[in-house]
């Protein structure tokens, strides 16, 4: 008697998270932390789930209880472990953090660690639509009263610059300053503005919004040295609203500056162009006598490119509107193939597509669309022009960077 014998296989898929938040609340000197006299330790974050890639991770404080000592502890990152240092006698007694980790070309996170002495700084970001930024003190060291505060002075195309106060005899005080950048577009997050307050604080009740954050970073602190740097925040959550408190448990009555701010879960999906008007000409013409096969005019930025070869530029907002004028040596007996991107959300038809036949009568054929953008953002073009085709690709920082063609003309 035959057998069948029937096998059955379980395909493993495999989730992965993009996004992910929590808080990091074991560095206490009643769980070993015993940070002094360059103790070190180094610690892990846990995820919920598993990231695809190593994401990015921002973290800032939220609370800390450290002397009125000569007092130093240092804080760095590497991918999803973090490193602690106190290197002086005093006691640092405990350390919170709040940390979110992205997996996400829309967003970057800048790292100036352990700053010695601390200044004002420029840095190189490659976000296309960085338009604003969130920073957090990480780490610190003083030996006298101090009066500072971290702020974002300007965001450039390629460049974000950090400004730092320095008031006169408490600036030399502060010895040692690290902070982390967060970059993101405006887009994706609501700014409460800054906060200054002394402990103990209670915010004003806020709307909870949904699938966003509420992050506070600590920017800028005024503390007289006086007594012991103690401060501890907590969120509180009633029905549709959410409030924040710091407090303190020690005589010293400093004062914080923190931004408050609500991140989205969701950032805002970056899309291609769509080709909203299109005119098309076909003629004779004998008034150059060696046209290039292709030629690609960008009317907005009078840029032209007629050789062969790939070719990338970005125009910046508040351009709308962008104006291609693609000119087409038509060689007799073949035929020009086009389509040009009418509808991101179309399942199907996505392109306008024509096929134009060139004979003794035509040899130039010439397209005038005109793109739109559904946000005004800026955009990033990658330019192919090959002996028998060109090419316009839009490049999309999504969550991964990806390339979408909003026009493409062939000589078959």
């Amino acid at each position: 008697m035959a057998k069948i014998i029937l096998f059955s296989f379980f395909i493993l898929v495999q989730s992965y998270i993009t996004i992910d938040s929590g808080s990091y609340i074991d560095l206490n000197y009643t769980l070993g932390f015993n940070c002094l006299n360059n103790y070190q330790t180094t610690r892990t974050i846990t995820f919920s789930n598993t990231f695809q890639n190593i994401p990015q991770v921002f973290m800032y404080q939220y609370q800390f209880d450290i002397p009125n000592q000569q007092t130093e502890y240092q804080f760095s990152i590497t991918n999803f472990q973090f490193f602690v240092k106190c290197t002086k006698a005093a006691q640092v007694w405990s350390l919170r953090h709040e940390w979110l980790a992205i997996d996400d070309k829309r967003v970057q996170v800048i790292n100036c660690f352990n700053l010695n002495p601390p200044q004002d700084k420029v840095f190189n970001h490659q976000l296309l639509n960085v338009d604003t930024a969130i920073i957090g003190l990480t780490s610190i060291a003083y030996i006298g009263q101090i009066d500072f505060q971290l702020s974002i002075t300007q965001i450039t195309v390629n460049s974000i610059s950090v400004a730092i106060t320095k008031v006169t005899g408490k600036f030399q005080n502060l010895v040692q300053i690290g902070y982390q950048i967060l970059l993101v577009s405006s887009r994706d997050i609501i700014n409460n503005g800054l906060v200054t307050f002394q402990p103990d604080y209670t915010s004003a009740a806020m709307n909870l919004e949904q699938n966003k954050w509420l992050i506070l970073p600590i920017q800028g602190i005024q503390y007289s040295y006086a007594g012991q740097l103690t401060l501890r925040m907590q969120k509180n959550i009633v029905a549709s609203t959410v409030t924040f408190s710091f407090t303190k448990w020690q005589s010293d009555s400093p004062l914080f500056r923190i931004q408050s701010v609500w991140l989205s879960q969701l950032f805002a999906v970056n899309q291609a162009l769509q080709c909203k008007t299109l005119r098309i000409s076909q003629k004779l013409d004998y008034s150059q006598c060696n046209r290039p096969q292709f030629e690609i005019q960008i009317l907005q930025s009078n840029l032209i490119y007629d050789t062969i070869g790939q070719f990338t530029t970005t125009f910046f907002k508040p351009i709308t509107n962008i104006d291609f004028v693609l000119l087409v040596n038509c060689i007799t007996g073949k035929h020009v193939v086009s389509q040009f991107n009418k509808c991101n959300a179309c399942p199907t038809q996505k392109y306008y597509q024509f096929n134009h036949y060139c004979h003794s009568q035509i040899n130039l054929i010439s397209y005038f669309p005109r793109f739109t953008q559904l946000d005004q953002v800026n955009q990033e073009f990658t330019i192919t022009i090959t002996s028998s085709s060109c090419q316009v690709k839009q490049i999309l920082y999504n969550q991964i960077e990806t390339e979408y063609i909003i026009l493409n003309i062939q000589i078959q």
